[in-house]
């Protein structure tokens, strides 16, 4: 595949999987097999990084979009008062960060619709969460592409590389949609009880 035709596949694969609130595909695994295909070199390899994350981060803009226009309701809420009131304070930006960089669990996106509900700054909020998904991106991509390189490896004889990333891209999305079955927000409360310092969560909070 064409470097640059990959390129714009990573980019659209990790804009339109970010843009859907709460789903949060596995980007990093579609843009790590396609890195497969092209080969991944230190170069090839760091160009993939920065278009992941400005792609996912660009898509971000959709939730900061969706929580502006219900922000008349959102605003009643502690949640949007919180975000509001923290907005000028560093603890909100590294939790933005932190939350964008999280693999596997689309928990950012509260963030952001809250964000737009309060109306912060969007210049800012894309700034943090651009560091944010080029941490995710950075530290995803290698792993992921030293085990697929690994299983390929073992089956290299049996299948060819497009099958491989077919099954990959299969096993990966089955496995996000098992993910995201999972009730979450039961387990941290859960958790909470057991782990004081854990920030206190509760029904007012989503």
């Amino acid at each position: 595949m064409d470097f640059i035709y990959a390129l714009i596949a990573v980019f659209i694969i990790s804009f339109v999987s970010n843009a859907l609130p709460f789903f949060g595909e596995a980007y990093t695994v579609y843009a790590s097999l396609l890195l497969l295909s092209i080969g991944a070199s230190p170069y090839n390899t760091l160009i993939v990084i920065i278009v992941t994350a400005v792609g996912a981060a660009i898509s971000k803009n959709v939730s900061y979009a969706l929580g502006y226009a219900l922000k008349r309701p959102l605003r009643k809420t502690s949640a949007v008062r919180l975000i509001g009131a923290l907005s000028n304070k560093a603890p909100l930006w590294i939790l933005v960060i932190v939350l964008a960089a999280i693999p596997g669990l689309p928990l950012d996106d509260y963030l952001y619709i809250g964000a737009g509900a309060a109306i912060i700054s969007p210049l800012k909020l894309n700034t943090y969460v651009l560091v944010g998904k080029v941490i995710k991106s950075s530290v995803e991509i290698p792993i992921e592409l030293l085990l697929f390189s690994s299983i390929y490896t073992a089956f290299r004889y049996s299948i060819g590389i497009s099958l491989f990333q077919v099954i990959m891209a299969v096993i990966f999305t089955a496995l996000a949609v098992v993910i995201f079955k999972i009730d979450w927000v039961k387990i941290y409360v859960k958790l909470q009880y057991r782990l004081p310092y854990l920030p206190k969560i509760g029904n007012d909070d989503f």
